[in-house]
């Protein structure tokens, strides 16, 4: 084996034989070396013994890398054997990270981690989308090799099960993680360009709102219906209050004040950022009371059966719940009663400012600057009288006739003086109800 200490002139000198051979650098690094292949091609090595065996790692090759650089790179591994530190299995980690790095599941890893849940306050649905339509072909595919067809094979799998809304928003998730991609330099051009979202579906805003016959329906069905009492009652609040699920679902009880009869809805639980406080009528008050009682203890007004108390119920967990009642009418989801409220609430004369406020809806333009007024008064006003407005369909013979009403309990209580039997059933159901 043949050994002589390394210059340009040296290595450009090194003819290829039939057999690939080693040079060894003489005077210099230990284990230094530079093997010549049959092809003439050469390559910079390193030689040593690592916890009593022999290991090698490839440097780079000649000329492409400059001899003075690849001096530099063994005295650096010469260094790190030193500190106990194997460099062919250092390279071999590295090279694997930075494989797992260039794959899709890795760059949409990073997407939720340091954009989608810093700046998105319900970030489960975005990444209920990847988990379902996009990770299952993409987890493992390097990003540079993701063209538009796999793409559409994303788009296409919502498409397939007639959900054209959700294909539209696998387009948005996808759009928002490969322009991430090359925010960070990871990627010159993304996949998804050229995809137009109205190709893939046209987009579609939901009016759904209930109409005066369909309100007791939904009423009935969900109070007669399984679900456990907690979301009946949320699912009733929110008729009386239009307030968006997901603020309810994130209330805790130091939001909620039932001696002042308020429910505070903080900035951090709000949609558009802005706080909110409710006036709570009679109904809504009870409606709260009870539900601290099912809470039993929990920090959560609505706290989910699992874990104790120690975690709020979920988006997904109320949408489920629902989903499969028989008797709701048709095409009718939990926000399409925000909906139904606002509509109702014009339809009975509220002024606009003061409905859209007890959405939080908020002015926007120069109007949002100088307009912080909150028209708590106005706000409980109205949803008063949204409230006699559903008390009516759900009950219009009491209430069109309440002397009527008096009078039969005023018959029933006389008879109950003389009916001992009577009076125990009374007093019986009273105590059951």
């Amino acid at each position: 084996m043949a050994k002589g200490g390394f210059t340009d002139v040296l290595l450009k000198s090194l003819t290829p034989r039939a057999t690939r051979y080693t040079v060894y650098e003489k005077g210099g690094i230990e284990g230094f070396a530079v093997d010549v292949m049959p092809s003439g091609k050469l390559s910079f090595r390193y030689r040593y013994r690592f916890n009593g065996k022999r290991q090698k790692v490839t440097v780079g090759s000649y000329p492409k890398m400059r001899l003075a650089v690849a001096h530099d790179l063994c005295r650096e591994m010469e260094r790190m054997v030193q500190r106990g530190i194997s460099p062919a299995a250092e390279k071999k980690r590295r090279r694997a990270e930075e494989g797992k790095a260039a794959t899709f599941g890795a760059l949409a890893a990073d997407w939720v981690a340091n954009v989608l849940r810093k700046t998105n306050k319900n970030p489960s649905q975005d990444e209920g989308f990847l988990r379902k339509y996009i990770l299952p072909s993409l987890q493992d595919k390097k990003i540079v090799d993701i063209d538009r067809a796999a793409v559409w094979m994303c788009i296409d799998l919502a498409k397939k099960k007639n959900r054209d809304q959700a294909a539209r928003r696998v387009h948005s998730v996808l759009k928002r993680v490969f322009d991430y991609a090359i925010r960070k330099g990871d990627l010159p051009v993304s996949p998804v360009a050229g995809i137009d979202p109205k190709h893939i579906a046209p987009a579609r805003a939901r009016d759904r709102v209930l109409s005066p016959e369909e309100i007791p329906v939904w009423l009935h069905t969900i109070e007669t219906s399984s679900i456990p009492r907690s979301m009946k009652l949320a699912l009733r609040l929110l008729l009386l209050i239009p307030a968006r699920k997901g603020e309810l679902l994130a209330a805790r009880w130091v939001h909620v004040d039932l001696n002042g009869r308020t429910w505070d809805v903080p900035k951090e639980n709000s949609k558009n950022g802005t706080p909110l406080r409710h006036r709570l009528s009679d109904q809504a008050t009870a409606i709260f009371e009870e539900l601290q009682v099912l809470a039993a203890g929990s920090d959560w007004v609505l706290p989910s059966s699992k874990g104790g108390g120690s975690k709020p119920l979920t988006k997904s967990g109320i949408n489920t719940a629902i989903r499969g009642l028989i008797g709701l009418p048709k095409n009718v989801v939990i926000h399409d009663l925000r909906r139904t409220v606002r509509t109702y609430l014009t339809e009975l004369g509220i002024p606009q400012n003061v409905a859209e406020l007890c959405l939080n809806h908020r002015p926007t333009g120069i109007k949002r600057v100088y307009d912080r007024s909150e028209l708590l008064d106005q706000r409980y006003q109205a949803l008063q009288q949204w409230e006699r407005y559903l008390q009516k369909l759900l009950a219009p013979e009491l209430m069109d006739a309440p002397d009527k009403a008096a009078s039969e309990i005023d018959v029933l209580l006389e008879k109950m003086k003389g009916d001992e039997a009577l009076k125990r059933h009374v007093l019986k159901a009273l105590l059951t109800a």
